[in-house]
């Protein structure tokens, strides 16, 4: 059963969520310094790069195998 007199009205728990988030993201996140940063974002660009390669080289001979057997 819903029971309107206890319910908080739906604003007043939107900002309370929302201030609750804040103080959450400004003082529990433990935040990456910038060398910290730069290091993952590299290892993240070489990972990605890494992944394309090997998937455009399957690509590429299923494409050339495909293109011989119908030729």
């Amino acid at each position: 059963m819903n029971n309107r007199k206890t319910a908080k009205p739906l604003g007043v728990r939107l900002s309370k969520w929302i201030r609750s988030m804040w103080t959450e993201i400004r003082h529990r996140v433990t935040w990456p310094r910038p060398r910290e940063l730069m290091k993952s974002g590299v290892t993240i660009l070489v990972f990605v790069a890494f992944w394309a390669l090997y998937v455009g080289a399957w690509d590429y001979l299923f494409a050339a195998a495909l293109k011989w057997l119908i030729q």
